[in-house]
């Protein structure tokens, strides 16, 4: 919904909506963050479970490999899966940043918030 849609459902003004969305942003940004880790755990999409299906299918073609003497199929078809697999296996690393919540006297580091950045 946009920010005029909401403040004529709430009865607010317009511009009370954008500070406090400017004010939340860190949470809004969290919060979203783990309901789309929610959704990939529903589906089986973690990062934990396709890492762990990549490798088990690296792990089939290494083996395949293995016994082959590379007559029935290309030397570059054979070679060229385990790199696909491995890149596959390495984009699967989330990125995890840190955002500072607070500035100066005080600070801890209760005070930072992770942020995981996950590739589309």
């Amino acid at each position: 919904m946009s920010f005029a849609a909401i403040a004529e459902h709430l009865g607010v003004a317009k511009s009370a909506l954008i500070a406090w969305s400017k004010e939340a942003e860190n949470d809004i940004g969290n919060l979203r963050q783990i309901y789309a880790e929610a959704m990939r755990e529903k589906y089986r999409m973690g990062a934990e479970r396709r890492v762990e299906l990549f490798a088990k299918q690296l792990d089939a073609v290494e083996g395949e490999l293995a016994k082959r003497d590379m007559t029935t199929v290309t030397t570059e078809r054979l070679f060229d899966m385990p790199l696909k697999l491995g890149r596959e296996i390495g984009a699967q690393n989330p990125t995890i940043t840190f955002k500072q919540k607070k500035l100066g006297e005080g600070f801890e580091f209760a005070d930072l918030v992770p942020m995981a950045e996950w590739q589309a």
